[in-house]
């Protein structure tokens, strides 16, 4: 199998990846960007919405939002940063973590099965080959 090949294989497992989160997310009536913004605030608990869309390169607007959305139906709080006034720390409401969990339970659970189901030393190489081509191909991009 040539290079050409093998990039288009890891293409399409990287967005077939992504189309399965898109499609729990369309099951629990969200779109793909309202489901990684909760995945995030469940994973680190208080965040910006510039680390939201730099981490997951989601345009402002649509991060903003989806952020009011969220702000209004009370799921989450969003307060001035006391050391940097120009930034909002944004955190779930308690509404908003049973909210989220009542999706991300049972994501967590069949993402957790699947990476079990791998076995600790394939898990290991797939963490290491995305991190190595991630790293590589900014690079080249880097030096284009």
């Amino acid at each position: 199998m040539n290079i050409r090949e093998q990039i288009k294989l890891v293409n399409i497992a990287l967005s077939g990846t992504l189309d399965l989160y898109r499609i729990w997310a369309k099951k629990h009536q969200l779109n793909y960007n309202a489901l990684v913004i909760l995945y995030t605030l469940n994973d680190y608990k208080i965040c910006t919405q510039k680390q939201i869309c730099d981490w997951w390169a989601l345009p402002k607007q649509t991060v903003h939002g989806i952020l009011l959305d969220f702000e209004k139906k009370g799921y989450i709080s969003i307060i001035a940063n006391k050391e940097n006034k120009r930034e909002r720390l944004i955190s779930f409401t308690e509404e908003g973590e049973i909210f989220a969990l009542s999706i991300l339970k049972k994501l967590h659970q069949m993402e957790e099965n699947a990476m079990h189901n791998l076995g600790e030393e394939k898990r290991q190489q797939l963490i290491d080959c995305n991190t190595m081509y991630y790293e590589l191909l900014k690079e080249e991009m880097q030096n284009e």
